[in-house]
């Protein structure tokens, strides 16, 4: 009876540590991952859309009908692309809970966005057609290409999360909290 309590035991302590050990990033990852937090928005850019390409390469970009805006520069097509194919990454419609979404760290809580999702797509939702926020802000546009650049190296939520923290800390300070 002990052997089989001990053996229970040792696998429920078990299934509790794996799921977490397993979602944690490689040595080689996490030191990517630090790279690529301290890329300039330029650098970002040129990383995403090579992902980009590489991860999709049979999309018919012209199909989503991007408005103008989202071309004044590679990083700009970057994030809105992403947030074309990754949307549920970037965020979700009325949920501000940063457990499940990526808040956006520029001042757009101020005029409703709930999440980062909000500064691409109108009310945070692909099925409004597409918002110019994202376009003229570069927070926005840095958040969305190393949360898409984050998680091509495994990073979870929780992880992608930390990141934006540490890297928006100053912004984070002075903004938002109140």
């Amino acid at each position: 009876m002990l052997n089989k309590l001990t053996l229970l035991t040792f696998i429920v302590c078990l299934a509790t540590i794996l799921p977490t050990q397993a979602l944690a990033l490689s040595e080689e990852a996490s030191t990517e991952f630090k790279v690529i937090m301290h890329l300039s928005l330029e650098e970002l850019g040129q990383r995403a859309t090579s992902l980009l390409e590489e991860k999709h390469p049979n999309v018919n970009w012209s199909k989503h009908d991007f408005p103008r805006y989202v071309f004044n520069d590679l990083e700009t097509e970057a994030a809105y692309k992403v947030a074309t194919i990754r949307s549920n990454l970037l965020g979700k419609v009325n949920v501000s809970d940063d457990n499940i979404v990526i808040p956006c760290y520029c001042t757009c809580d101020n005029f409703g966005h709930d999440n980062l999702l909000y500064c691409f797509y109108k009310n945070g939702d692909p099925k409004e057609g597409y918002d110019n926020h994202g376009s003229q802000c570069a927070i926005c546009i840095r958040q969305a290409l190393l949360a898409f650049l984050w998680e091509d190296l495994g990073a979870n939520h929780q992880e992608i999360m930390a990141g934006m923290k540490e890297k928006f800390a100053e912004v984070i300070e002075k903004y938002h909290n109140h």
